[in-house]
């Protein structure tokens, strides 16, 4: 037929709405051709087959289905609704040994990927629905399955119940051929597919028989009865295919006797512009975050480090810096709370004012008072004799820091509360009350909430001061941002010492990444400084890294439960693998010889990015 040589599909009905004129080109955009697919009898499903589906939309173009059409593989959950992505796996109208199994996401979510890796009587399965790349793969053992789409679609796979094989794959044009997962799942017969295979013929048959009942369809229908509609190159989508139509009248003798429709496949035109708009959503995003990158790391240049624990720290400063709320910054010695306030206040309205730095575990206790608070002459035993201001005072309208404030008395405590609540103090042996403005950073390695409990710090002092926490994560947490110290410690010891820069080998670095750095930054600082006396040459070796390590401390700190062990070591090797491959997601799965829905899950599961 000379119709089959368009390069456009080609659709005639007459009157009655039965088809008489369907070429090539249309069975190729509306996938009714079968003889280009994987082998597959033709048949029906039958009790106890394994029945694997993924539904991006339910309900959508699946042939109605709802939650009533999923108690035949044994799944009655209430909570799954119309619109809801589905991945499920179950026997039909069969009890199974394994129970049915399927993960749900609900309409308007925002997931990149909804995935279920499991094994079902025996069989491995991997199911993923890419809702970006709009993409559902069904993986069985080593075989693959996948389904392309652009607004919805319903992928199924059954499983013989006596081979374990694959007996049906749903492919494109499935509501053509009325094999959606309702249509199978309620006993419809399904056609043969792969080489060889006889197409579906369409001739003779009513238009609404291979293409459902939406609004293009019907106006086909309704121009070839006599209706006057017709068009030019309109977009229309035809069983969820996007397609550019011209739909024609068809006359003979002046009168109405069919209608004729002219569609072309726009459906990759589609898919390159939605790559193009992702693209330029990623470059936009990346951008973004680079520019949030740069602005941290300019506001905050002496807080060294670039991984995901400490940019969020970075963030917290930079959003504290523009508020007057007190700030409570927590994390183990040597973690660098000193920098983190400074650069707060630096970074504030209050730049150009007072910052005055306490260290409250460092000034004995029958001194702290005066020392906070100031005192009148005569006010103790050698107290000057015009009295004197103390910290508070002298870091009115500016930033007080409190660093150690979890070693503070309980006398003191109630001294700092009543501060914080009214912005007025008495100086030791005062009677005139003394009202400040300022803003208290407060720094500590305790835990107060253990502390509370214990009695040894006020509660309501606790709430006050811990309005604004942040918490900066140990160095053994992050060593990742090792590198990025030392490119900054090492400059700057050599140049307080007074010698040449000195290099570091790349054994020094990897010993000094192994250790656990209970000292933290402080810790590493030091080690760098011995490091940089040792080393008589400007090559740092390892051998010039002297590491304190607790052998007893060691030993008790590896003895976990196997299960946290397993996870921690796993979380590691992922982390450091996408290290080595710079980020690269592919060449990280590759590496460590999973499946790209291991890989996801881990990620998700262990907070990685």
């Amino acid at each position: 037929m000379f119709t089959d040589m368009m390069s456009e599909g080609f659709i005639v009905i007459d009157r009655e709405g039965k088809i008489q004129v369907y070429n090539d080109k249309a069975k190729e955009i509306f996938g009714i051709r079968d003889d280009q697919q994987i082998n597959q009898e033709k048949g029906k499903i039958s009790n106890g087959d394994i029945v694997i589906i993924a539904d991006n939309s339910i309900g959508q173009d699946d042939g109605k289905m709802d939650s009533n059409s999923l108690k035949v593989l044994g799944i009655k959950d209430k909570d799954i609704d119309i619109g809801d992505s589905l991945i499920a796996i179950g026997m039909f109208n069969k009890k199974s040994v394994d129970e049915p199994v399927f993960k749900l996401l609900k309409k308007g979510h925002n997931e990149e990927f909804l995935r279920l890796e499991t094994t079902f009587l025996g069989i491995d399965i991997e199911v993923e629905i890419d809702f970006a790349s709009k993409i559902i793969s069904i993986k069985v053992r080593d075989e693959e399955y996948i389904m392309n789409y652009i607004n919805a679609i319903g992928h199924m796979v059954i499983l013989d119940k006596d081979t374990k094989m694959m007996k049906f794959y749903q492919s494109q044009g499935y509501t053509a051929r009325g094999e959606s997962i309702n249509d199978i799942l309620k006993g419809s017969q399904y056609r043969a597919k792969g080489k060889d295979t006889e197409n579906l013929d369409v001739i003779g048959r009513n238009i609404f028989e291979i293409h459902k009942s939406d609004s293009i369809i019907q106006q086909f229908y309704e121009a070839a009865k006599g209706k006057d509609i017709s068009y030019i190159d309109e977009f229309e989508e035809i069983n969820g295919f996007p397609t550019m139509c011209t739909l024609l009248h068809v006359e003979d003798k002046g009168q109405r006797i069919g209608a004729a429709l002219k569609v072309e496949d726009i459906s990759q035109i589609k898919t390159v512009i939605a790559e193009r708009d992702n693209a330029i959503k990623e470059l936009e995003k990346a951008a973004e975050q680079l520019l949030e990158g740069e602005i941290l790391n300019k506001t905050f240049p002496s807080f060294v480090g670039n991984s995901q624990q400490i940019e969020h720290v970075k963030k917290m400063a930079l959003k504290a810096s523009k508020t007057n709320s007190n700030v409570l910054i927590l994390g183990e010695s040597g973690t660098g709370k000193t920098i983190l306030a400074k650069a707060i206040h630096e970074n504030s309205k209050l730049k150009d004012k007072p910052f005055i730095h306490v260290n409250c575990g460092a000034i004995p206790e029958n001194l702290l008072e005066s020392e906070l608070f100031g005192y009148e002459k005569g006010a103790f035993t050698g107290a000057r004799n015009d009295g004197k201001k103390g910290f508070f005072e002298i870091a009115n309208g500016g930033t007080i820091f409190l660093d150690e404030i979890g070693d503070i008395s309980q006398n003191l405590q109630v001294k700092l509360l009543q501060i914080i609540q009214e912005k007025s103090f008495y100086r030791v042996g005062g009677t005139e009350k003394v009202t400040v403005n300022i803003r208290i950073i407060a720094a500590t390695n305790k835990n107060l909430e253990e502390e509370m409990i214990k009695g040894n710090f006020r509660e309501d002092l606790y709430y006050r001061i811990n309005v604004f926490p942040i918490w900066i994560p140990p160095l053994r947490e992050r060593k990742q941002d090792i590198n990025l110290l030392i490119e900054l410690l090492l400059p700057r010891i050599c140049e307080e010492i007074g010698c040449e820069n000195k290099r570091i080998s790349s054994e020094a670095i990897n010993l000094i990444l192994k250790y656990d750095w209970p000292g933290n930054i402080r810790e590493l600082e030091n080690i760098l400084e011995r490091a940089v006396n040792l080393a008589e040459g400007n090559n740092i070796i390892s051998k010039h890294i002297t590491l304190k390590i607790d052998r007893h401390k060691s030993m008790d700190h590896s003895i976990l439960p196997l299960r946290q062990f397993l996870e921690e070591q796993e979380k590691i090797a992922i982390e450091n693998t996408l290290s080595f491959y710079g980020g690269d997601k592919k060449k990280a799965i590759e590496a460590l010889n999973i499946s790209k829905t291991t890989f996801y899950e881990r990620i998700k599961k262990y907070n990685i990015e």
